[in-house]
């Protein structure tokens, strides 16, 4: 089985692969509602936007960050402080995560969680260009994570990249990584977002990303999110322009399970 197929199963078995869908949605759906060119809002602005929207609702649905509770107990109890600031439906649907299936796991201050075996961290990009990211000009964090040992890639070792000077901020990340990786096995992915404005569509891959040196395949392999039904009740697709990716309907609600209705703050 190759590492793909690993991580899909077990991320999707756990639930991360719906919730990811789910919070992904709530985010950029937040996102566009409030986006408004006139007051001086850009792509820049809709795009740092939609991720800190994007944290917060996977702080949500993984009760880490500011939704932290200790037990499931205690998680049905904080519902209605979860449930504050989506928009009406959004808490019903969204995927139910016991606390401690998923852990915050940041990297050198990037936004990241950890499930068994797999970290994410989370990445933004140019709409239409996911298979050319240029990781090489990202932050160190993003650099070192695409350079990571890939079994049977041509390349990338858990090192500093051989054609930079070490710099004390990478130095840092390789040491954070090997120290973890001593301890367990662990590899990072990536989950990698963008919104095309004009068209309200989105994209979502999850994937283990490639440091492309002088361009070409920033992947060794990635996941389209969006276009894949995870077989679980809940889904409903959210108007929007049509897409230009073939038997995509533009920006949908992922397939998610149906949370508990009790006490859903407010949400109607």
């Amino acid at each position: 089985m190759s590492e793909q197929q690993d991580a899909l199963e077990d991320l999707e078995s756990r639930g991360v692969l719906s919730a990811l869908g789910w919070a992904n949605a709530s985010a950029y759906r937040r996102t566009m509602q409030d986006y408004d060119p006139d007051t001086g809002h850009d792509q820049g602005w809709v795009g740092s936007t939609a991720h800190k929207l994007l944290c917060d609702r996977l702080h949500r649905v993984f009760s880490t960050g500011k939704y932290a509770v200790e037990s499931s107990e205690a998680a049905s109890v904080g519902l209605d402080t979860v449930a504050a600031g989506l928009a009406p439906g959004e808490f019903r649907k969204m995927p139910i995560i016991a606390p401690g299936v998923v852990a915050w796991s940041d990297v050198n201050s990037s936004p990241g969680w950890r499930c068994g075996e797999w970290r994410f961290l989370l990445a933004s990009f140019v709409f239409g260009e996911s298979n050319r990211i240029p990781w090489p000009q990202k932050s160190p964090t993003k650099r070192q994570v695409a350079s990571q040992y890939f079994p049977g890639g041509p390349f990338g070792q858990s090192m500093l990249p051989l054609d930079e000077e070490p710099d004390p901020a990478l130095a840092a990340i390789v040491q954070a990584m090997g120290e973890e990786s001593e301890d367990s096995q662990v590899t990072t992915l990536v989950v990698a977002h963008s919104v095309a404005l004009e068209l309200g569509v989105r994209e979502l891959y999850l994937g283990r990303s490639r440091l492309n040196r002088g361009g070409g395949e920033a992947w060794y392999w990635k996941h389209d999110l969006l276009a894949t039904d995870f077989g679980t009740p809940g889904t409903r697709p959210i108007p929007a322009a049509p897409g230009p990716r073939p038997g995509s309907s533009g920006v949908q609600d992922a397939p998610v399970r149906l949370r508990r209705e009790a006490r859903e703050g407010n949400d109607k």
